[in-house]
């Protein structure tokens, strides 16, 4: 009986020894497979991005400024053709003048510029190195048409005809008509001569601006991997003169793999120069007005304002 019972137990232990399977050995050399990070401690980074920049809301009123020339007297001699005024559309048609007559003629240009920085649209690159996982610096360079170098004004026109003899009213009445004057016979018999130009363009340069920034990120890993961050810094626009500024903005970043992903961002940038810019651009508006209008004694426009401008920024992002 008793070789009967261990002849019995041993049979259960070798059935369930079967029915239990392969055995498991663990070694001391099993690791976990290795995942690569989003978001290194330490990269570097390549960005190409397109910027939209928006400047038009900022309120700055446009700087206004006249120039009065001083009276200038032309005795009109006999035998030559009298034109009294030049600017005239029809100058011939005002030959109703008789010699000997003096003309004072007197000019005021009333000249306005525009906020200095306008909405433009441009684009640049950028290199970003992050020497710890949440912290690095940047630098980029941004071309955008943002820089207005136009103006638009008016330019009056005031010739005082002190007579030297009778004139036609009605043929002066008709000059004036077909010429846009003013013409008007005073008491004592002499003319007032009144002519009004516009003018202006709405020339634009490009803003070649770099900035510099401190760059605070907080990466997270996922089956999304983002990193929102906020920088702060500043930099300058070149666009014949300086212009510095400050920045602060926040953005975010979206990685499809370790080595490349798309961000967006927006910044408010601190222009300097909002008091004003003596000789900031003016130099082709006196150059435009002496030589087409004749007014050789304008002293350079200023108080023209920088105002502040604001970008926002769309790209695509490579890190190593």
């Amino acid at each position: 009986m008793k070789k009967v019972t261990l002849s019995a137990l041993a049979a259960i232990a070798v059935a369930g020894t079967a029915f239990a399977g392969p055995s498991v050995v663990m070694s001391k050399d099993f690791k976990q497979p290795c995942v690569t990070p989003c978001f290194r401690d330490q990269e570097f980074q390549l960005d190409l991005f397109y910027s939209f920049n928006d400047a038009e809301h900022q309120g700055n009123s446009s700087a206004t400024d006249t120039f009065l020339s001083p009276a200038t007297t032309t005795p009109l001699a006999p035998g030559i053709l009298n034109r009294a005024n030049p600017l005239l559309t029809n100058p011939s048609a005002l030959t109703g003048i008789p010699a000997g007559s003096t003309v004072v003629r007197t000019q005021r240009a009333t000249v306005s510029l525009p906020p200095y920085f306008s909405d433009g649209s441009g684009g640049g690159v950028g290199a970003n190195f992050f020497f710890a996982k949440y912290f690095g610096i940047g630098v980029e360079g941004n071309w955008w048409d943002g820089c207005r170098s136009g103006f638009n004004g008016s330019l009056d026109t005031t010739d005082g005809v002190i007579l030297s003899g009778p004139v036609n009213a009605v043929t002066l009445a008709n000059a004036a008509r077909a010429t846009n004057t003013s013409v008007t016979v005073l008491s004592n018999g002499n003319l007032l001569i009144k002519d009004r130009r516009l003018f202006g363009n709405s020339n634009r340069s490009t803003a070649n601006q770099v900035t510099g920034n401190l760059i605070l990120r907080y990466p997270f890993e996922g089956p999304i991997c983002g990193a929102p961050y906020i920088f702060g810094g500043g930099g300058g626009v070149f666009d014949g003169k300086s212009t510095g500024f400050g920045d602060v903005g926040l953005g975010v970043e979206f990685r499809v793999t370790p080595n490349m992903g798309f961000f967006t961002d927006w910044r408010w940038q601190f222009m300097s120069g909002n008091n004003g810019d003596s000789n900031f651009r003016q130099t082709s508006l006196v150059r435009d007005l002496k030589n087409n209008f004749g007014l050789n004694n304008l002293r350079v426009l200023e108080g023209n304002s920088r105002n502040d401008v604001s970008m926002t920024r769309v790209g695509i992002r490579f890190a190593f």
